[in-house]
């Protein structure tokens, strides 16, 4: 299960997000460090095709598939010296695989902001400095004993002082660590190592900008913008009560769990019948043979083919027995790259 953790200042919508992401009661008040503990939820990812092909088959069942967010405390300046307990907050951090930066873009005197201004791009400053600050701690700690056991001369563990060494110099210019970039021919255990690390700053990160519709908002570059507070009010209204309150037809919150899910490098292939029509989550570049694996883990062992149908086709042919017979189903094997929105059979053999 891929995890998404929400970080941000005290107050900037956070566990109001998460209540809406998951249906959820957690505290959501309006006051610093409301949230201590990451509470956590599984959120479906919307996805069309998972509806359309459940009509067509007749399916008894539809599954979606899922990433976990985690509502993670409020961080403030100096967390990585212990402010706010900041340096169990960010150990949370450590602990998702994507970091979604929610930021406050509005301006709004009842409600509180920890640095007593609003400035969505001093916030972003603050979280990405405390997040490489601890990176930086982290590395320094490590390298004294990475700079003894060179001592052997084994290539290996010099090639691993020197990443630790070249990303060190990033987070002390103040750079996140993934502005290192590893060579394509790197080695894949060093790569494998680098990720080991778990550094904050070496995670894909998004940003969430916290707005208010028809209120006053400032300036801001982030990724994607919604009203978090308007879309936790309207969350059950129609596409067209939406466009009549001036808003897009996909709800913000929808909108932003496919850009994780994208961000993530994460695509779907679907599987479907009478019984049920499923989205299976896999990493973009994974072969057949291993999303076979992720139905059952025998199946990667004793896979024979793949039957695939592309999903603009299925939904042309009206079924799976019309895309045989129109030729759109092709027999691919272990080697074959699977695409997102391919509906496929898998075929095994006994073990």
């Amino acid at each position: 299960m891929f995890s998404v953790g929400l970080v941000g200042l005290p107050n900037a919508g956070k566990s109001t997000l998460f209540n809406l992401l998951t249906k959820l009661s957690v505290p959501a008040e309006n006051f610093p460090f409301c949230t201590v503990k990451p509470h956590s939820g599984i959120v479906s990812v919307p996805d069309d095709r998972v509806d359309m092909l459940s009509t067509i088959s007749n399916s008894e069942k539809k599954v979606y598939a899922t990433i976990e967010f985690k509502d993670i405390a409020g961080l403030v300046k100096n967390a990585h010296q212990g402010a706010g307990l900041g340096n169990q907050f960010l150990n949370h951090i450590r602990e998702v695989d994507l970091v979604l930066l929610v930021v406050r873009a509005f301006e709004d005197e009842k409600i509180i902001h920890v640095e007593n201004r609003v400035s969505p791009q001093e916030d972003e400053e603050i979280l990405m400095m405390e997040m490489t600050l601890a990176d930086q701690i982290s590395l320094e700690k490590m390298l004294p004993k990475l700079q003894k056991e060179t001592r052997n001369g084994d290539p290996m563990t010099i090639a691993k002082l020197g990443i630790a060494e070249q990303i060190l110099n990033k987070l002390v210019n103040l750079q996140p660590a993934s502005n290192f970039v590893l060579n394509e021919d790197t080695d894949k255990d060093l790569i494998k190592w680098r990720k080991s690390l778990n550094l904050l700053t070496d995670k894909p990160i998004l940003k969430l900008a916290n707005i208010s519709h028809g209120g006053k908002n400032i300036d801001y570059d982030a990724d994607f913008a919604m009203d978090i507070k308007l879309e936790s009010e309207i969350v059950d209204i129609t596409e067209e009560e939406r466009e009549e309150l001036g808003l897009e037809k996909q709800s913000g919150v929808n909108k932003m769990i496919q850009q994780c899910y994208q961000k993530l490098g994460l695509a779907t292939f679907l599987t479907t019948g009478p019984t049920e029509t499923r989205a299976w989550t896999f990493k973009v570049g994974w072969t057949a043979q291993m999303c076979a694996g992720i139905i059952h883990s025998d199946f990667e062992k004793t896979f024979i083919n793949a039957e695939v149908i592309s999903y603009h086709d299925f939904l042309v042919c009206g079924s799976r027995k019309e895309a045989i017979e129109s030729g759109k189903m092709r027999i691919e094997g272990k080697s074959y790259i699977m695409q997102d929105g391919d509906v496929v059979e898998f075929k095994v053999g006994a073990r």
